[in-house]
């Protein structure tokens, strides 16, 4: 099993947002993380990446809990409102990511998502759909074992999406597995990606 996430339990500024979340995702398997706006997709993400504490569960990346090094080296995550410094070119955000994992991005992926064309190009000035490319291709260095991805499709045109689509179903062949969150229903059909539904959290006595 790669991803285990067991009655898991978060609040956020006083308000429950996660109570009783449980999955899981084995190699070669997609889940699509889907529900409407708050029931709480970016922040399962976010803990399952590391980024943000759990107040309650278990959530572990191949026996290593979340957030931990063993963990961190495991996964590629890749927010919605990714932004790295605006100052940083394509070449080194992926670089300042391999340097930190001490690891490499594959040749495949990086002509895949033609990085070339952002290489000496600053975040600063690229578009919305070069930033994606560029966070995924970060995402990708060291070949991890789980991707987590917020919203991936946002900001890709038809061929963007291809492209994306092509690099996970490889990744998914491989043994890897996705965690997706994502409005795009069209988009989880063909990866294929089995759901897991989130729900808004009516307000509790005292929040």
């Amino acid at each position: 099993m790669i991803l285990t996430i067991d009655e898991l339990g978060k609040r956020r500024g006083g308000k429950l947002v996660l109570a009783g979340v449980r999955c899981t995702v084995d190699a070669g398997e997609a889940v699509g993380v889907v529900g409407p706006n708050g029931a709480g997709k970016s922040t399962l993400l976010a803990i399952v990446a590391g980024v943000l504490a759990r107040d309650r569960g278990r959530v572990e990346l191949e026996g290593h809990r979340a957030g931990s090094l063993e963990a961190q080296r495991r996964l590629g995550y890749v927010p919605e409102a990714a932004d790295p410094p605006g100052h940083l070119t394509g070449d080194e955000v992926v670089a300042l990511v391999a340097a930190v994992k001490r690891a490499t991005l594959d040749p495949a992926d990086r002509a895949s998502l033609r990085l070339d064309e952002v290489a000496a190009l600053r975040v600063d000035r690229m578009s919305l759909g070069q930033r994606r490319r560029t966070c995924l291709a970060a995402a990708l260095v060291g070949a991890p074992r789980l991707l987590v991805l917020d919203e991936p499709t946002n900001g890709l045109d038809a061929d963007g999406t291809e492209t994306l689509l092509a690099l996970l179903q490889a990744r998914l062949a491989s043994g890897a597995a996705v965690l997706v969150a994502s409005h795009d229903a069209a988009f989880l059909d063909r990866l294929p990606a089995r759901r897991l539904e989130l729900a808004p959290k009516m307000p509790t006595a005292g929040s």
